[in-house]
């Protein structure tokens, strides 16, 4: 069925009315058939009126810095580059990376990830010690408030732990969702297989309700596979911190829960987080996927995992003085170790960006600025010389710097600022904030084969000062021959040249002429009729090259 531009606003409300009318459905159908009163009971016996308090304060306190520190509802959205841990020489970067983000889509999934299986290690940590009553006041630590604040500072602790030990420039709350993820897999592992399921649910109704009704357009698209943007690092370092601090709160409680559900647990869990997604770079937009290596990586850890909830008491072997679990916890311990001590060297590291300090846009301590096919000083800067020539990435696009930050970002890649024709870079940190606005201006001239030859320039414009060309790219070719001549466009200082070249050489130049004017060379007619140029000659007319440009600057949000 299509449905027509009129009739779009009516078919959305019923959709909406739809999912609304199935919800109340299913709700009936749990509260009133269901044969089982038993879910709230417990929640009550660990958690204060049986709701996750902790969690509760840690999604707002995230969302808060999201949008009242980062920027996040502001136009251009947050700010990305002053909120990453660039190094221990930065310390806002290491305060604030483990609670921003870099988009809404991030900040919403990693709180749905909080929703799912925070509340899960809050309910295993519990709020009451053994059981309610009277006596869970006798003491701080079994004050159910004061363990709700344990659980908050705990929180915090091991997202700090993150910024200041995981190698790379990180941002997000992924590495604390991992961290209770991991804890829940090893505390309640069935629990975690249905919180896994169930947060596919709960994202579901989330599009549902902001978009019940959509109308997609077939366009051609800049892509970056889904397991190149996960920080694999960062994960595998909060999964290991839950998992080991749920052994060590296990074993004091001496409850060792089924080794079986604990490795099916952390499998499911590993292989829908992509944790099997090792990879590396071979360009801004061009990656190396280790699928098998990843995938052995996974079953091992699973392995390990399970072992560690294994009692302490069981022999590694018979008449051994050490247990399985020890091993398997001692094991887990040296990976968060030498994870750690790479993060630890990695952020020690202090460098100075050069690139585009002399041509870039210079905000404070930023600088802005368009390259192309130039090292990443920030994932080189870790020099090692064995694999020296493994960690230099080149890349190409819109590059920001700071040398008081230790910071090298590409902020928007080559093929994305050709594809939206414009970018929005939002500069700042905790106290302040500006943007950059870039623009990238192109002829595309008429070629036989599937890809197009263009020829570009780069923009850059912050505040009221006037435009700054960041980047000149070569002259473009044309196919088609015209009176026995070839045409190109070449981009000049003041805007674009069309060029006649006869074998080789250049028989004539001319600025490419107005809106609906013409220009002479070589005898041949150049027309310009709005965003196309046309080649005259004769009879013979040709399109020889079309026009695009980002647009107003004020018309384009960042992309991506």
């Amino acid at each position: 069925m299509v449905v027509g531009t009129e009739l779009q606003p009516v078919f959305e409300l019923a959709s909406f009315g739809a999912l609304i009318v199935a919800l109340v459905l299913s709700g009936l159908v749990l509260t009133r058939f269901s044969q089982d009163d038993r879910l709230l009971s417990p929640l009550r016996e660990r958690l204060v009126l049986g709701v996750p308090w902790g969690t509760m304060i840690v999604m707002a306190l995230v969302y808060a810095i999201y949008l009242s520190v980062q920027g996040g509802d502001e136009w251009g959205g947050p700010i990305v580059v002053g909120f990453r841990s660039w190094s221990l020489w930065y310390p806002q970067g290491i305060l604030f990376s483990s609670f921003s983000h870099s988009s809404q889509g991030h900040v919403i999934g990693n709180l749905l990830g909080t929703l799912a299986f925070a509340p899960i290690a809050e309910y295993a940590f519990s709020h009451y010690p053994q059981q309610r009553g009277s006596q869970s006041f006798g003491s701080w630590r079994a004050n159910p408030f004061a363990r709700i604040g344990v659980f908050v500072v705990g929180v915090v602790l091991v997202g700090l732990a993150g910024a200041l030990l995981v190698p790379g420039a990180v941002i997000g709350f992924s590495g604390v969702v991992f961290a209770f993820a991991g804890f829940a897999v090893v505390t309640r592992p069935i629990t975690t297989v249905l919180a896994i399921v169930g947060i596919q649910v709960v994202s579901l109704l989330r599009r549902a309700f902001i978009t019940p009704f959509e109308v997609a357009v077939t366009e051609p698209t800049v892509v970056t596979p889904s397991w190149a943007n996960t920080a694999l690092q960062g994960h595998l370092f909060g999964l290991l911190v839950g998992v080991v601090l749920a052994a060590l709160l296990v074993q004091s409680r001496g409850d060792w829960p089924r080794l079986r559900s604990i490795w099916f647990a952390a499998l499911v869990f590993a292989v829908s987080r992509s944790m099997h997604a090792l990879y590396w770079y071979r360009g801004a937009d061009e990656f190396v996927f280790f699928r098998a290596i990843g995938t052995a990586g996974v079953l091992v850890m699973a392995s390990l995992i399970a072992l560690t909830v294994l009692s302490w008491e069981e022999p590694f072997w018979e008449g051994s003085d050490i247990s399985a679990g020890h091993v398997a916890l001692g094991l887990l311990v040296a990976v968060l170790c030498a994870l750690s001590l790479v993060g630890v060297g990695y952020n020690l590291v202090s460098f100075t960006p050069d690139q585009g300090a002399d041509d870039g846009i210079e905000v404070r301590d930023y600088t802005v600025t368009y390259a192309e096919d130039v090292e990443n000083e920030y994932i080189s800067a870790f020099d090692v010389p064995v694999v020296r020539e493994s960690l230099s990435v080149n890349m190409s696009g819109v590059i920001v710097t700071s040398g008081e930050r230790n910071a090298w970002a590409l902020d928007t890649s080559k093929e994305r600022l050709a594809q939206y024709g414009g970018s929005l870079v939002v500069l700042g940190d905790a106290t302040w904030r500006d943007t950059v606005y870039i623009n990238r201006t192109e002829w595309a001239v008429a070629t036989a084969g599937a890809e197009k030859n263009t020829t570009y320039k780069v923009y850059g414009t912050h505040d009221d000062e006037p435009r700054r060309l960041l980047y000149t790219a070569e002259q473009a070719l044309a196919d088609p021959v015209v009176n026995g001549s070839r045409i190109a466009v070449a981009p000049t200082e003041a805007f674009y040249e069309v060029l006649v070249v006869d074998n080789g050489s250049v028989a004539g130049t001319a600025p490419i002429p107005a809106h609906n004017e013409t220009a002479e060379v070589d005898g041949i007619t150049f027309v310009r009729e709005d965003d196309t140029l046309y080649a005259v000659y004769e009879r013979t007319r040709i399109a020889v090259a079309t026009y695009r440009t980002g647009g107003q600057l004020d018309t384009f949000s960042r992309p991506g």
